[in-house]
């Protein structure tokens, strides 16, 4: 199909870009222990983007049918598009990454079910008491891209991940996070994840009073991502584009804690953004945000590229609804040499943090977050003594980052992150405790 649409644009565009994306999608619900839902849902669509006259166009379908119209669509948008200051990219070979194993395509919804009544069996038997949500994803994913300069690509992976979340309501509604990438084939492992939320649970079975104030903070990787999401905005092309990123003019620069070094890492096997080319073709690589604290560089698609007069960083992301625009792919943390029972043995007085819940960005382009805690613990002379209620962290995230002290030693594959827990030496704790 991409091939007929790219022959009926090539005879009215200057140039012509065809995506195509198929997805197959099955969803297996538990709430409250039970099961909930089951869905399979197949989408398929095209994304269509031309230059005419030097400006361009885009347009989207998902009719096959209807091929003229999608061309007249993305023809009609160029008429008032912006000014095409980039090329199409040529033809090249992908890089070499592990996107599917068909043994998780071999996984029925009947057998997710069966995991998930053996894990709510387990947990019940644990801690009675624990309401389990569980939300199992298992996607094929097909990608095509062809243009008009030549190139011809694309991909499949399987994605297949497990979040479940155990709600304890007599505790108080403590949220308990926990997360498991199946994308490699392997079966899904109960005892791991049980292990982890019956830990969680019985230490939220006691409260721990925390006054208002500035505390040492572990934060483990299921509660990064939620604190990331400035940093992601920070160094995108396209915020650079617009003058509002706040690390404009820092590339070289020392902006956090010599013991970070954060990569975006499309070449991780089975990741769930894995994949050999970006959503414009180019061939994937790993790209260096932060080495040893030091900011290195924006990630750009071509377009984003050529507008700050900088190349691609195979960072374009898309889906077949619309144009690409650059993004992270799968962010990694680079592990440190930290172990984390003798960190939190370490610690005199802190808090322990597991889930942040909301987006809580206060102004996300600076990087000031305000974070509520969902599932976080007090630490006293090295042990964890209760759960923490009605706790926020904030604070600019920049800034934070920069006095980060201690990195674990160990990473959790979070299907698009590889984290390990990080220590804050001192947070902002703010609690209605006062």
């Amino acid at each position: 199909m991409e091939d007929e649409i790219l022959a009926l644009v090539s005879r009215r565009a200057d140039k012509a870009e065809v995506f195509g994306e198929e997805a197959d999608r099955t969803v297996v619900e538990f709430r409250a222990g039970k099961l909930h839902s089951r869905e399979t849902r197949l989408t398929r669509g095209y994304g269509l983007r031309v230059i005419k006259d030097g400006k361009t166009g885009f347009a989207s379908s998902t009719n096959p049918e209807r091929l003229d119209e999608l061309v007249d669509a993305a023809l009609e948008t160029a008429a008032f598009g912006k000014p095409a200051r980039f090329e199409f990219p040529k033809a090249d070979a992908g890089t070499r990454v592990k996107t599917f194993d068909n043994r998780v395509m071999l996984v029925s919804a009947r057998r997710m079910i069966g995991w998930g009544e053996s894990l709510v069996d387990a947990m019940h038997a644990r801690v009675p008491d624990l309401k389990l949500e569980l939300t199992f994803t298992r996607t094929y994913r097909e990608v095509r891209v062809v243009n008009s300069t030549g190139l011809d690509t694309g991909f499949e992976r399987a994605e297949f991940d497990l979040w479940a979340t155990g709600l304890l309501v007599d505790a108080g509604l403590v949220w308990i996070p926990d997360y498991v990438n199946l994308s490699n084939g392997q079966p899904f492992q109960l005892e791991p994840m049980a292990d982890r939320l019956e830990q969680q649970a019985k230490a939220a079975r006691h409260k721990a009073k925390l006054a208002t104030g500035t505390y040492p903070v572990i934060v483990m990787p299921t509660a990064l991502p939620g604190m990331l999401v400035p940093l992601q905005f920070g160094v995108n092309g396209k915020q650079r584009e617009k003058g509002t990123s706040p690390l404009i003019g820092k590339q070289g620069e020392k902006v956090l804690s010599d013991k970070l070094t954060i990569v975006d890492n499309p070449l991780r096997d089975h990741s769930l953004a894995a994949a050999p080319i970006d959503a414009e073709g180019v061939p994937r690589r790993k790209n260096v945000l932060f080495e040893q604290g030091v900011f290195r560089d924006f990630l750009f698609d071509t377009a984003t590229g050529a507008a700050c007069s900088c190349k691609s960083t195979a960072s374009a992301s898309r889906g077949y609804s619309q144009p690409p625009v650059p993004g992270v792919s799968n962010i990694e943390i680079a592990a440190g040499g930290a172990d984390y029972e003798a960190t939190l043995r370490d610690m005199n007085e802190g808090v322990l943090v597991h889930g942040f819940i909301g987006g809580g960005q206060s102004n996300i382009m600076a990087g000031d977050v305000t974070l509520n805690v969902s599932s976080g613990f007090k630490v006293e002379k090295g042990e964890v003594v209760g759960r923490v209620k009605d706790a926020m962290v904030g604070g600019n995230l920049y800034k934070m980052l920069e006095k980060v002290e201690v990195v674990g030693s160990t990473r959790r594959d979070l299907g698009n992150y590889l984290l390990p827990f990080i220590m804050f030496p001192g947070l902002k704790v703010a609690t209605r405790e006062g």
